[in-house]
């Protein structure tokens, strides 16, 4: 694992030197933008990889301004909205994160975003046989008793490039996230 972290940095390291871009010029971070993110929300790092008992799919929004980099990421009970009605019990769980960093631009196209947020996550039961009424999706719902809570300081690292002008497409691994983004961003006017 190390000799591959240490060759995916020396190629880092030698594409974005073959660049033809002033490094660290802060000018870049004139820019606004607002994206989604998708991923694995939930698990926790350890020293043999991950704990996949807490993983599940997320979604969030992300919003910079000015390098001011904030996002949240949410994962909810995997069968609380399950159209089928039964007696059974599902153990479920439910994730979040929030991060705040700030966007180092390496390049004018290449961003290192250091991050420190917060996570919770949450392990309890969703009930089959009860039901709920959600108006605005038109849609029923199941309960979710919520048996344990753990919260967390989360911290990690993020990487964004900018394919074109408007187009921004990154990737955030943290202590219990792990996910991609893709924001739609505008230049301040100079």
């Amino acid at each position: 694992m190390r000799k591959k972290a240490v060759l995916l940095a020396a190629m880092l390291a030698l594409f974005v030197g073959s660049a033809n871009a002033q490094w660290f010029d802060f000018s870049n971070n004139r820019r606004a933008s607002i994206g989604v993110n998708l991923g694995v929300v939930g698990y926790n790092l350890t020293s043999q990889g991950y704990a996949e008992n807490l993983s599940g799919f997320g979604t969030g929004i992300n919003l910079s301004l000015s390098g001011l980099y904030l996002d949240f990421i949410y994962q909810s009970p995997q069968h609380r909205w399950d159209r089928h009605v039964t007696q059974a019990e599902y153990n479920d769980h439910t994730a979040l994160a929030i991060n705040v960093g700030y966007q180092i631009p390496v390049t004018s196209w290449l961003y290192v975003t250091p991050l420190i947020g917060y996570s919770n996550e949450t392990t309890g039961k969703t009930i089959g046989n009860s039901i709920g009424i959600d108006v605005e999706r038109r849609s029923i719902y199941h309960e979710y008793k919520r048996l344990t809570m753990e919260n967390h300081f989360n911290y990690g690292v993020g990487l964004m490039f900018r394919p074109i002008e408007m187009l921004e497409i990154g990737a955030v691994a943290s202590s219990h996230a792990l996910y991609g983004t893709i924001s739609f961003s505008s230049n301040f006017k100079k």
